[in-house]
């Protein structure tokens, strides 16, 4: 007789959890403008300017092999002017900084642009590269990871020029 005081209520009960539906949440689609293509990336300037830059913590595993790399990720430029989302494209060595590139993009920040009054949402185009300056960085990393800018030395100053 003790056996079905239990069960009964135990039934009662799943019976309950499975007559729940699920919530239907709604889906809010962003309209936004892509221009994470290659033809494109210079583009982004004119819709968001980089108000807020975090540089990416160096792995210490990569710091302590004398490792070089880079990642190229997507991200979606918010309302807000905030990272909302990222997809990596490419990375060397592969998986190595993922982690520390996305970390960091999520604590950058962007203000509109003068013509971007309405704060369009934008796709784009961001490249991490992680080297240590005491290292010279290998062939491997220049065959993937081409350099974007030049660096030079003007007495014992370094000076970047974008390519």
């Amino acid at each position: 007789m003790k056996p079905l005081y239990l069960t009964i209520p135990l039934t009662l009960l799943l019976c309950a959890c499975s007559a729940t539906s699920p919530e239907n949440k709604v889906v809010e689609k962003i309209d936004y403008i892509d221009l994470s293509s290659a033809e494109l990336r210079d583009s982004g300037k004119d819709y968001w300017n980089i108000f807020k830059r975090v540089e990416p913590l160096y792995p210490i595993e990569a710091a302590k092999k004398g490792l070089a790399g880079c990642v190229e990720l997507v991200t979606m430029i918010n309302q807000e002017g905030k990272a909302q989302g990222y997809k990596i494209l490419s990375s060397y060595p592969q998986k190595l900084f993922d982690k520390a590139a996305a970390k960091s993009l999520n604590l950058w920040k962007w203000l509109p642009a003068e013509n971007n009054k309405n704060k369009q949402p934008i796709l784009t185009h961001i490249r991490m590269d992680f080297m240590l300056e005491s290292k010279d960085v290998s062939k491997k990393y220049l065959k993937n990871c081409p350099p974007t800018e030049e660096k030079f030395l003007v007495k014992g100053k370094v000076y970047k020029r974008t390519l």
